[in-house]
């Protein structure tokens, strides 16, 4: 079996001395691949500096929803800049979040359409961030001609998945689907087309079951892969096989 981890952050302070470590534990769990994923500047150039020295690791640039009040022009120049590093698979992680509201909503606004334009410019996929914004999240998308993006970490309801199939969208779904009282995302995921699903862990957030409440990390995927296959009526080892397919794809990894 092969799996890749689509969305991780090795590179913050809850893994500072230990991500040869972690590294190690994700391979031996057959963990062939991670998306190491930006959230601001410093993030994103750790992820380069991460991808650049590890087989199988690759980088994604972007400031999140959270920073977006630092957005300015100077920033967009260097995300677009950074974006052309080697093993810079995707713009992200961008969107809105309305649930923390870290940054005022007009803040995260521009500095995701910033984003997305570099996106487009550069003809780069896209990693979403999404909580509690989604009405505005579907309504900035739809002004765009998007062909590789994915709904992170996805909360939506099947309005808005189906809204994400109809573009070719992918979702990629973490530890939460353990969790108890998800019946809405595994509808979701038991009637989405198979070719649009991908894995990953959000680490060292969202430890799926039974590791809840711990630090997670890319070898815990497995957890999330069982579950997804209990699901969908699937072994472990096809789930492997599809989601690792389906990464290799949309990352052209």
């Amino acid at each position: 079996m092969e799996f890749i981890d689509t969305h991780a952050h090795l590179d913050i302070q809850d893994f500072q001395g230990e991500v040869g470590t972690i590294i190690r534990h994700a391979r031996n769990s057959e963990v062939v691949g991670i998306i190491n994923v930006g959230y601001d500047i410093p993030s994103s150039l750790s992820s380069i500096n991460l991808a650049r020295n590890n087989d199988g690791i690759f980088a994604t640039v972007g400031v999140h929803p959270h920073d977006a009040k630092n957005w300015d022009e100077e920033k967009s120049t260097r995300i677009a800049d950074l974006a052309k590093a080697d093993k810079v698979v995707a713009i992200g992680e961008i969107g809105l979040d309305y649930y923390r509201n870290l940054s005022e909503p007009n803040d995260q606004i521009k500095c995701f359409r910033d984003q997305l334009e570099i996106a487009v410019s550069g003809g780069h996929r896209i990693i979403i961030h999404c909580r509690e914004a989604w009405s505005e999240v579907v309504r900035i998308l739809d002004e765009y001609d998007l062909k590789h993006l994915v709904l992170h970490s996805f909360s939506g309801d099947p309005m808005i998945a189906r809204w994400a199939f109809e573009r070719g969208y992918y979702l990629s779904f973490n530890g939460s689907i353990t969790y108890p009282r998800n019946q809405t995302i595994h509808g979701i995921i038991s009637n989405m087309p198979k070719d649009l699903m991908l894995l990953e862990t959000d680490c060292p957030y969202l430890s799926p079951v039974p590791l809840r409440g711990k630090r997670n990390e890319p070898a815990y995927i497995r957890h999330t892969a069982t579950k997804m296959g209990n699901i969908l009526g699937l072994s472990i080892g096809e789930v492997s096989e599809l989601t690792t397919k389906n990464a290799r794809i949309f990352f052209d990894i």
